[in-house]
């Protein structure tokens, strides 16, 4: 059954990307109906069968306080949620696929559902260096925004006409993308230009330096901390 729902949720979210290409969409159109209908429906009987079911467990035991509390367990909304899709007015379907996390531990991917828990606890670890990384990225921006601004103002007033819409090629330019509809053109604020190039590179990569070591760590965290309750284990039998 959780085989099925992996297959059906995938097929829905394909579903959703294909109905955007417009000459899939006109050829198929019945077939994507159908596909919705029909998916819908299997996840509102399959969401009533384990609202129904949930008592056989003893934490849910309470035919009325159990149900509801399994209701509105964070899984359970998701579901919720996902079968609510079908009647927003802005098309939610691609959300469908975050039902995959339900089915983590029963596909056998218990393994990688303690991965994520692990790179959870090492980033839990290290949120500090990563709030004082953000500051610093947004501090820069601001202050190289504020400075090319007063640089090229005059000289190009159209394109830097305010300091948020030169925060805006503060951005681009210290996070190395340089889409290039906005850029200096006196000398002063080609040179500053580069040296905020320069120091970009550095600034916003501490983030991704943090992340890459918290995964890092979190490889020796499943060898160090109990999979199941998250505990340290001192090697001891």
């Amino acid at each position: 059954m959780n085989y099925a729902l992996t297959f059906i949720i995938l097929a829905n979210c394909l579903a959703v990307a294909l109905e955007t290409v417009p000459s899939i969409y006109q050829a198929n159109r019945t077939l994507f109906y159908w596909l919705e209908a029909v998916s819908t429906c299997i996840f509102v009987i399959e969401y009533f069968a384990r609202l129904w079911t949930c008592v056989e467990q003893p934490v849910f035991a309470s035919p009325i306080r159990g149900r509801l509390r399994y209701a509105l367990r964070p899984l359970s909304v998701l579901d919720l949620l996902v079968i609510a899709t079908y009647l927003a007015p802005v098309d939610l379907r691609f959300l469908r696929i975050f039902r995959l996390t339900r089915l983590l531990r029963v596909l056998n991917l218990e393994q990688f559902d303690h991965s994520l828990q692990s790179i959870s606890r090492s980033l839990g670890r290290r949120k500090n260096l990563l709030v004082v990384a953000v500051a610093a990225m947004l501090t820069l921006a601001y202050c190289f925004a504020a400075l090319l601004y007063m640089v090229e103002h005059p000289i190009q007033p159209e394109r830097f006409s305010s300091i948020p819409e030169t925060l805006w090629w503060a951005i681009v330019t210290l996070t190395t993308i340089g889409y290039g509809d906005i850029t200096p053109i006196s000398p002063l604020g080609k040179l500053l230009s580069g040296v905020i190039v320069l120091l970009g590179i550095g600034v916003f990569a501490l983030p991704s330096a943090i992340v890459t070591a918290s995964i890092l760590e979190a490889g020796t965290d499943q060898h160090t901390h109990c999979p199941h309750c998250g505990g340290h284990l001192d090697g001891k039998e």
